[in-house]
């Protein structure tokens, strides 16, 4: 029994010994500059949704987000555009809790600030929760801009965050491309490769995907500046 459950052991740790973001072309040099800006986009509109298993390989298919969410029911199809919002306002976090932060990390470099959904949806609402925790800069002043193209996302679980032994289990995981670009040019600076990077895991959908987007993703990335 011991045996067996030390191999399972191994085998689930060997699923993240490759899940990563690696550069895989230009620099990522021009994020120590001290004073300037960025902010985050995240394009869903190319994602599958996916459960992968142990290895990292697709266990089932269930289409695009839209298709995922109409399966789910109307609340799910009603809720989406404000949990994008939530992600890529939460990008901005000066400090996030108990979790690799690029705006901690990269402190004294170029900082994230929210994208221009939020600082619009701030200018229509006034909800000061928005600005809570976050670099509050008019994106319009950003000199780059992160786009991440999600290809695949597996939404995690809730139940399996709640009875799993290890804190990532559940966890949501995203596959894709991350691209800095020079706001003002457009020219792209560098691209970046997302592969099966997961979060921790939290009975809420909506803190699995911030997890793994703030915590993973732009964590590691905070962790590659040279």
């Amino acid at each position: 029994m011991r045996k067996i459950f030390f191999i399972s052991v191994l085998m689930t740790l060997s699923s993240f010994l490759f899940a990563e973001v690696k550069l895989e072309s230009g620099s990522l040099s021009v994020l120590n500059q001290a004073g300037e800006y960025a902010y985050v986009e995240i394009d869903w509109s190319k994602a599958q949704v996916v459960e992968f298993d142990r290895s990292n390989k697709v266990d089932k298919t269930h289409g695009t987000v839209d298709q995922y969410n109409k399966a789910q029911g109307a609340d799910w199809i009603k809720d989406w555009p404000e949990l994008k919002r939530f992600i890529v306002n939460c990008t901005a976090w000066e400090k996030y809790p108990g979790r690799k932060c690029f705006n901690k990390k990269n402190k004294d470099g170029v900082l994230i600030t929210v994208p221009p959904v939020v600082w619009k949806e701030y200018a229509k609402t006034k909800d000061d929760d928005l600005k809570s925790h976050c670099i509050w800069v008019d994106p319009a002043k950003a000199k780059y801009k992160f786009v991440l193209t999600v290809t695949q996302v597996d939404m995690g679980s809730g139940t399996a965050s709640a009875f799993g032994m290890g804190k990532n289990t559940g966890g949501a995981i995203i596959c894709g491309k991350l691209k800095l670009i020079d706001i003002k040019t457009g020219k792209q600076l560098a691209v970046l490769t997302v592969d099966h990077c997961k979060g921790i895991g939290n009975y809420s959908q909506r803190s699995r995907l911030v997890d793994v987007v703030v915590g993973e993703i732009l964590g590691n990335v905070a962790e590659l500046i040279k």
